[in-house]
């Protein structure tokens, strides 16, 4: 039980290229703790993640049509021993954003191809602390220089009460986003009983009960999304929106399962509400938003 709920927690801020945080999100890696563990060290990661949300109406000083949107991203890493507890972490992500056709100048979809270089420090199989970098390719369909990033995120986790109370700090940085390209990262993961547990850390925080050790019940939000460069368009209007960059948020508040089929392996089933869906061209000062409107998704996540 205490491995699935640092589970959440570390994967929430390892899948941060902010989506977000944004973005680990280590493709579910375990979050950490200081105290010696028997548990084996997962060496091979998979995560995949499918989600969907419902038509709204987009808006920008009025109604621009209704939009829906489709989620997909898979992840894979692996660990070499490096010495010690620290491993070399590489691996591959990809994730999508399919958006529906509105009058508004919005791209129809967003993707991200991008490599996972990093270090974990593991205790068994939790992390107590990491440094990721994610080059690759941030972009709506032109794959070039200037759809290129490299998201670094690094954290860890410093235990104040073993099984109990922990503390997440770190920082994130991607030169795509808008304003300020430096994020620091914090949060708690607290463990009052056997049965309740709260991860306070975007972008997953969650409130879960388990009834037994193999189901969680969980309640809490959802940020998911990234910084982009959507392709360059002669005619789009306004002209500003030709080829800049665009920061797309998905904020979603809903409740959920995590069934855990094996050790190895769980499936997290989870509905609710995508409170607003925001399109930010940061750097050429045009926003824009939709409605609320229901979300399913599905994430099924691996680890060996």
């Amino acid at each position: 039980m205490k491995n699935y709920l640092l589970l959440v927690a570390c994967a929430a801020l390892l899948i941060v290229p902010f989506a977000w945080a944004g973005s680990e999100s280590d493709a579910k890696a375990t979050a950490a703790t200081t105290e010696a563990t028997t548990d084996a060290v997962p060496l091979d990661i998979f995560k995949f993640e499918s989600g969907y949300v419902f038509e709204s109406d987009l808006n920008h000083g009025g109604s621009f049509g209704k939009q829906d949107e489709i989620q997909n991203e898979f992840e894979y890493g692996h660990r070499f021993q490096l010495s010690g507890n620290y491993y070399l972490h590489l691996g591959v992500s990809y994730d999508r954003y399919d958006f529906g056709s509105t009058a508004a100048p919005v791209p129809n979809h967003l993707q991200a191809w991008a490599g996972v270089f990093g270090v974990d420090y593991m205790h068994g199989s939790d992390v107590g602390a990491f440094l990721q970098i994610r080059p690759g390719f941030y972009t709506q369909s032109d794959f070039g220089i200037s759809s290129f990033d490299a998201p670094i995120t690094l954290g860890r986790i410093f235990v104040l009460q073993p099984d109990k109370f922990y503390i997440f700090a770190g920082a994130y940085a991607a030169f795509l986003r808008s304003g300020f390209p430096v994020l620091p990262l914090a949060g708690v993961v607290w463990m009052p009983s056997d049965e309740w547990h709260i991860i306070g850390l975007l972008p997953e925080p969650r409130i879960i009960y388990s009834p037994t050790k193999k189901l969680h019940l969980w309640a809490g939000g959802q940020l998911v999304g990234g910084s982009f460069r959507t392709d360059r368009r002669d005619g789009i209007q306004p002209g500003k929106l030709n080829g800049t960059q665009v920061d797309f948020n998905d904020y979603r508040a809903g409740v959920g399962l995590v069934h855990d089929l094996t050790n190895n392996f769980s499936i997290d089933l989870a509905a609710g509400y995508s409170l607003q869906r925001s399109f930010d061209f940061g750097r050429a000062g045009e926003h824009y938003r939709t409605d609320p409107s229901p979300y399913l998704q599905l994430q099924l996540n691996a680890a060996f």
